[in-house]
């Protein structure tokens, strides 16, 4: 480590393009994971805060909640302690004093059952022209105590009160009564339809035309979600493969300057397991600084992005991201593994290689 401090110390520029590059190539898949965690998260959160692993939806509806709609007999078939239904519709809302309009989702609950979400600001609906909002709204101008429509309806509905991380397909989700979600999407309250229902034990019985899935599978089927994760992955994966070929140019080339003085060395008896090491440590403390650095730059952005924009950091995946540029640094190391190696200590310090 001691040799390897000091040849970084004695060759300070060459070394900081090599720092450069990792802060580049560190920050770059940082920011794309926090982008590709934040929209991640916009899809899904609000299934995610689901109480129960098990859904029943419609057959034909392709796993797609968007699609799905169950009728009463199918719900009352299933309905137990352990069930709680859903209904779901995609609305416009709109507070008409400022012609502010938020695209969002309705979710349609029993308001004091299994799927009441926690309330971080006011209070739970108590009627039907009543909702509670995903606090993102608040960045599209839409604020508790307005009054808004949804879908154009004549009905005014009032936001009483905020949850957090409540959002579906991308946008905020309202919550309120069953009634008020059956007259948007049907057009009458008192049919007894619903989307889903959820339940924390598998169905015993599965009516006809409907299927059971799990959550993970609600998820990946919600439109264009499974395409955007593993685009995002692939680039990600891409730029840690970059990452590894960089430096272990890098490096190689360095290596390549080096040979004299490590034919020296080794004429001296520096073993070639010590040189060896001092390259590895060279590279380790290299990409701990450089994907440090690329971390407390992404902090530092962190702060100044819009909060319409959808970043997430989730510190334990950011590890993970982490520790692998630094793995794949030092695997980079192992193209230099044969110039060294294969050093002749005459032939080196006579200008043979």
């Amino acid at each position: 480590m001691f040799l390897a401090i000091k040849e970084i110390l004695h060759n300070k520029a060459r070394y900081l393009l090599v720092v450069v590059t990792f802060v580049l190539i560190a920050y770059l898949v940082f920011f794309l994971t926090g982008l590709a965690t934040g929209l991640a998260r916009n899809n899904r959160n609000a299934i995610d805060a689901l109480p129960g692993n098990y859904v029943l939806m419609s057959k034909y509806a392709n796993k797609n909640l968007l699609s799905s709609s169950l009728t009463k007999q199918q719900v009352d078939k299933v309905a137990n302690k352990h069930t709680a239904v859903l209904g779901q519709v995609s609305v416009v809302a709109e507070n008409t004093s400022t012609d502010k309009k938020v695209n969002s989702n309705v979710f349609g609950i029993n308001l004091t059952g299994k799927l009441k979400p926690t309330v971080t600001s006011g209070r739970m609906p108590r009627n039907n022209h009543e909702v509670l909002a995903d606090d993102s709204v608040a960045n599209e101008g839409l604020h508790k105590g307005d009054r808004i429509t949804l879908n154009g309806s004549d009905q005014k509905y009032r936001i009483v009160g905020f949850t957090h991380d409540r959002r579906f397909y991308t946008v905020p989700v309202f919550y309120t009564t069953l009634a008020t979600f059956r007259q948007l999407k049907y057009g009458q309250a008192n049919v007894a339809n619903a989307s889903i229902v959820i339940s924390t034990r598998p169905f015993k019985t599965i009516p006809a035309k409907t299927q059971q899935i799990d959550r993970a599978a609600l998820i990946n089927n919600i439109p264009g979600y499974t395409a955007e994760t593993s685009t995002f992955a692939l680039m990600i994966g891409s730029m840690i493969g970059i990452m590894l070929l960089i430096i272990g140019i890098f490096m190689y080339i360095l290596t390549i300057q080096k040979i004299s003085m490590y034919g020296v060395m080794r004429a001296q008896g520096i073993r070639t397991r010590s040189i060896i090491a001092a390259l590895f440590w060279q590279i380790l403390i290299l990409a701990v600084v450089g994907v440090g650095i690329g971390a407390g730059l992404l902090g530092i952005t962190q702060f100044i992005l819009p909060k319409k924009m959808p970043f997430y950091a989730n510190p334990t995946l950011f590890s993970s991201i982490a520790a692998a540029l630094i793995v794949m640094s030092l695997v980079g190391g192992l193209f230099s593994l044969r110039r060294i190696i294969k050093v002749d200590p005459l032939a080196a310090i006579g200008g043979g290689e």
